[in-house]
């Protein structure tokens, strides 16, 4: 039974159905499973301490935490029923060294009606999604009945008041906080017996005076993990002191999940499946940063507004970051004290309550899909139960679909500004916030040993070394420092390579400070030491690059593991010499005995100290939008000859542009025009080894490797590629 109102007064939960209980689960925040809520925690006897009686750094620590721990489970408990307009954005890449390459994003808003103990009721408004596959996707869900808009969908339930607030979305029906053998678990700072897992320091306090007058205070309890553990968050929580309430979280993961260690389930499959390969491992999950924002609702109940999370998953040598951001505008809240007095309020202009009598939950979801579509501007329909799958919710949706993807009700794109969501400049806040917090000591340390076929990189080919097999070593020291071992040894030049490195990782930088004898490219960056040019090698005799040895030692600096790797400076000072060509077999030419590989370049034997700098910024996050990138790269240098009297002095610089422009079509399905065109110079007197190389695909496509060289190069490239859903074709010419 419900009361018909006016239509104005539609999006009111009093008019919402008593529709059967259903447990909520969570509308998105990170992949993990985590604990629900602990039971209330009964007063200790007079005189005896609550917590650890070093959980607290200060006094007003333990004051604060005391009255968030207890109003914890009772947080939002007297909200009885919320409407709100939410809006969510999701975006997924691909790291690569130039850019993060976005292939899924989507951008949703509903219109939620959620009642306590009763299935929730979103409104869909509107909805966009785009990947690679899209069309093929909707296609098959059409052939098997199936609404492609809904099973793409990615939000699910809104908030539900009482259940965790720190966590958006950890199901109500978990098991309570306690480590587990079985499965991964997350400590909650706020769960029993956190206080011997974490410390806790209060610190700022802000003062917000509203426009009536009145002021809302909140003081920042700093969480500090006792050590250094996956299952422990390192952050902060805003707090209003006088009801304990969380008015903002702020935190990450103390550090990465190493699937392969801290996951039972993992290591029991690779231990049956046998061990993954070199460039599938690690497999990592790593937080960036989650922040959780809640607002006063009329001073008497406080409920999300915000909240912004990203990470990065990591298979071996391939990465997907992964942002997401939901925004709540609360509409209508109705308070368990103020039931009374809804039951006899009577509507101040308009027709009187009427009861209505549904027979069936259908017929009441069709009445409620009536009134939303009485603005006239879009009729809507109810979900059947059939097409929801394993969603728990009931769905209203636009009768024509096509209203879905053009509604003005869809969010921006997550890589552009929406207000009431953090902006970028306060997402920086933020890290530098998680940056100044102590780093957690480290109890517990062991050695990560891997080497040929089971390490990263430490199987290649190539016409120096020929087969070279190598071996790494790392260990965690105190805080954020690691310590890093690693060799190779190549079956046709018999040099054995090593190199050691201490590096210090925050969420800010690396530093990273090293010494080794190595075989270098003269292009750092080119990768022709890794995976695809090895097996290019080794397959065709394609070996398109110039090496050299180096010995001595280098300072570097570059961004987080998590983050863009936009800039990288380096110092060094090395001993350079020549390598040669010690190889001639390569699988497609083994009956050839004519064949060789081409010579190596006649590195100069030298003794050089220089600095170099790279900078990659890149403008445009859209995947089917214009994009404009620049690779800028500058070295200086003082070298001499070895068993010469005297030195010498070169500078280099060169920049790359690159942009990329639609010219039909939409989606992912489209013909772009791109261009890229580059320049560099040598000035002063300069190795043979720090010649400009072009050729090959990296360079020059349809020209052997190295075909030109100088102290000075000037290239561009022009291509019309028409892409499709997984594959396209191009046309291209290059100059140089």
């Amino acid at each position: 039974m419900v009361k018909k109102r006016r239509p104005a007064d539609v999006f009111d939960m009093r008019r919402m159905l008593a529709l059967e209980p259903l447990a909520l689960a969570a509308i998105a925040s990170a992949a993990l499973l985590v604990p629900g809520p602990s039971t209330a925690t009964a007063q200790p006897p007079p005189g005896q301490d609550r917590f650890a009686p070093d959980a607290f750094l200060d006094p007003a620590a333990r004051d604060l935490y005391t009255i968030a721990y207890d109003e914890w489970d009772a947080a939002g408990a007297n909200v009885l029923r919320y409407t709100s307009r939410i809006e969510q954005r999701v975006a997924a890449g691909l790291r690569t060294p130039l850019r993060d390459r976005v292939f899924y994003h989507s951008e949703t808003s509903v219109r939620s009606f959620w009642q306590r103990d009763r299935q929730s009721v979103n409104q869909v408004l509107g909805s966009r999604s785009e990947y690679p596959g899209r069309n093929f996707a909707i296609r098959e869900a059409e052939r098997s009945g199936v609404l492609y808009w809904l099973q793409e969908f990615p939000f699910d339930e809104p908030f539900a008041p009482g259940s965790d607030q720190l966590f958006i979305g950890a199901d109500r029906e978990a098991a309570p906080f306690q480590p587990r053998d079985d499965s991964f678990w997350l400590a909650h700072p706020l769960g029993q017996s956190a206080d011997t897992l974490y410390r806790f320091q209060s610190g700022d306090t802000t003062s917000v005076t509203l426009p009536d007058g009145r002021q809302l205070v909140t003081v920042r309890l700093d969480v500090l993990p006792r050590e250094i553990d996956p299952r422990r968050i390192s952050g902060s929580l805003w707090i209003e002191p006088g009801s304990g309430a969380l008015v903002r979280g702020l935190y990450r993961l103390s550090r990465p999940v190493n699937l392969l260690q801290d996951l039972p389930e993992a290591r029991e499959e690779e231990a049956n499946d046998g061990p993954l390969p070199g460039f599938l491992k690690p497999i990592t999950f790593e937080m960036r940063l989650i922040v959780v924002d809640y607002s006063l609702w009329d001073f008497k109940a406080w409920l999300p507004r915000a909240m912004h999370l990203e990470g990065e998953m990591a298979v071996g040598i391939f990465k997907w970051p992964v942002r997401m951001d939901a925004k709540y505008t609360i509409e209508a809240v109705t308070l368990q004290d103020e039931t009374g007095a809804e039951v006899e309020e009577e509507p101040l202009f308009g027709d009187p309550l009427t009861e209505i009598n549904f027979a069936t939950r259908a017929e009441a979801m069709a009445f409620i899909a009536q009134l939303l579509s009485e603005d006239g501007e879009t009729i809507y329909q109810a979900v059947s139960p059939d097409s929801l799958g394993y969603r728990r919710s009931r769905w209203i949706a636009p009768r024509d679909r096509r209203v879905i993807e053009q509604s003005p009700h869809i969010p921006p794109p997550i890589w552009e500004y929406d207000p009431g969501l953090p902006s970028d400049e306060q997402i920086e806040g933020f890290v530098r916030h998680l940056s100044e917090l102590p780093i957690p000591p480290l109890l517990e340390a062991q050695w990560d040993f891997d080497w040929g076929w089971g390490g990263r990189d430490m199987l290649r080919y190539n016409r120096v070394e020929a087969l070279a097999v190598g071996g790494g070593v790392e260990r965690s020291l105190h805080g954020s420092y690691r310590l890093s071992a690693a060799g190779y040894f190549g079956v046709a030049d018999l040099t054995p390579k090593v190199r050691l490195d201490l590096e210090r990782s925050t969420v800010l930088r690396r530093l990273k400070l090293g010494t080794y004898h190595e075989l270098r490219p003269t292009e750092a960056e080119s990768g022709y030491l890794a995976f695809g040019n090895s097996l290019d090698a080794f397959l065709f005799g394609r070996d398109n690059g110039e090496y050299y040895y180096a010995t001595g030692a280098d300072l570097t600096w570059r961004p987080p593991a998590i983050a863009t790797q936009s800039f990288q400076a380096r110092l060094y000072a090395e001993r350079q010499s020549a390598a040669e060509t010690n190889t001639n077999f390569a699988l497609s030419r083994a009956f050839n005995r004519k064949w060789d590989f081409r010579p190596n370049v006649a590195a100069d034997e030298v003794d050089e100290a220089g600095a170099e700098l790279r900078l990659s910024p890149w403008w445009g996050n859209d995947p089917v939008g214009a994009r404009l990138g620049l690779e800028l790269f500058g070295r200086g240098a003082v070298w001499r000859a070895a068993g010469v009297e005297g030195t010498e002095r070169y500078g280099q610089a060169s920049a790359t542009v690159r942009t990329v422009v639609p010219v039909q079509g939409q989606g992912w399905r489209q013909v772009r025009l791109g261009i890229e065109a580059a320049g560099g110079h040598t000035w002063g007197e300069a190795p043979v080894q720090r010649s400009w190389f072009l050729g090959a695909g990296g360079t020059l496509r349809g020209y052997p490797a190295s075909t030109l060289s100088g102290l000075s190069f000037l290239r561009g490239r022009v291509e019309l590629a028409r892409t499709y859903e997984f594959v396209g074709a191009s046309v291209f010419g290059d100059a140089g």
